[in-house]
């Protein structure tokens, strides 16, 4: 059995995944009914969703996670040590692996190199401006934002480092990590720079034939796997593009929606969403773990907490 922790209303991500035959056993567990129980079925643990958490909340995970790994339940995502939007971003620049920087709305803004566009710090939606090119486009968008109610703190201000993959077509590259295993998926086109969900008919067959020849390769993987690596994330989804021959990794993606194969006109583009169907679902399966025979968890820390209070891994199987 695999359970994924996430936010309340986000289950949604998973519900091709839970209705597909081939993989094993899925549950969701909302992190809300995590913190009042008092016990817990074994399994696989992953924890998700930590970007939408409380710093309280994100605290609560971590001591959940610590009591799990100590009672021996394989568990994926610490999240104590998994870097968000901002950290992540900011570090993979420092490596020297993205050439674009990032800044929080409450940092100074004297380095900037534009252009740059406003997105909020935490969340999944589209940013609040277009491509800005001065400070003074740049400052109207912040004292907007600000004025409308956002903190400072969660505004981030993005570089921009992406080019077209063809004149006038820009592509998004995904690529899944699960466990050890660095599993590419499919990409998605669009006429914009802010490539999100694409758009349709926009891709032909020869650039969907190249597509299923590099999911078969895998060129990324190792690229990919340090930046999952310093990410401190074992489970997630990586979006990615090019920029002057570079990867550009964008956001990693610890709750991402999973969509199953469906039609499409494009006879390489159904054998691309087949396979990375497969291949994801086999790396499901490589983290899976049966039903054993479960333990305590051990008295500690959480004691101080009444939600944890006498948290345990059931000792009896489950009906």
């Amino acid at each position: 059995m695999i359970r994924f922790l996430l936010s309340r209303g986000h289950g949604y991500t998973l519900k091709d995944v839970r209705r597909a035959r081939q993989a094993p056993p899925i549950s969701v567990m909302f992190y809300d009914s995590l913190f009042r129980s008092r016990c817990v079925w074994r399994g696989t643990y992953v924890f998700t969703d930590l970007d939408r958490l409380s710093y309280w909340d994100l605290e609560l995970a971590a001591h959940a996670y610590q009591h799990l790994r100590s009672a021996g339940v394989p568990v994926w995502n610490n999240p104590a040590r998994v870097r968000s939007r901002y950290p992540l971003l900011r570090r993979l620049h420092e490596a020297g692996l993205n050439d674009f920087n990032v800044y929080r709305g409450d940092e100074p803004l004297t380095d900037v190199r534009f252009p740059v566009f406003v997105r909020k710090l935490q969340g999944h939606r589209e940013p609040l401006s277009d491509l800005l090119h001065t400070r003074e486009e740049l400052n109207r968008v912040m004292n907007d934002a600000i004025g409308s109610g956002t903190p400072a703190a969660n505004l981030l201000v993005v570089e921009f480092a992406a080019e077209p993959f063809r004149p006038g077509l820009y592509r998004k590259y995904s690529a899944f990590r699960i466990g050890n295993q660095i599993l590419p998926h499919i990409s998605v086109h669009d006429t914009s720079w802010l490539v999100k969900y694409g758009k349709t008919g926009i891709a032909g067959e020869d650039l969907y034939r190249e597509e299923l020849d590099a999911l078969r390769e895998n060129p990324h993987c190792e690229h990919l796997r340090k930046v999952f690596d310093l990410a401190d994330i074992e489970y997630g989804r990586a979006d990615f593009g090019f920029f002057r021959g570079r990867i550009q990794v964008y956001e990693i993606n610890t709750n991402p929606r999973v969509v199953g194969p469906g039609p499409h006109p494009s006879p390489a583009r159904r054998q691309s969403l087949e396979l990375v169907w497969k291949l994801y679902l086999d790396g499901l399966r490589a983290i899976d773990t049966p039903r054993g025979w479960p333990a305590q968890l051990p008295n500690g820390t959480l004691q101080k907490f009444r939600p944890w209070k006498n948290l345990l891994v059931r000792t009896r199987k489950s009906p």
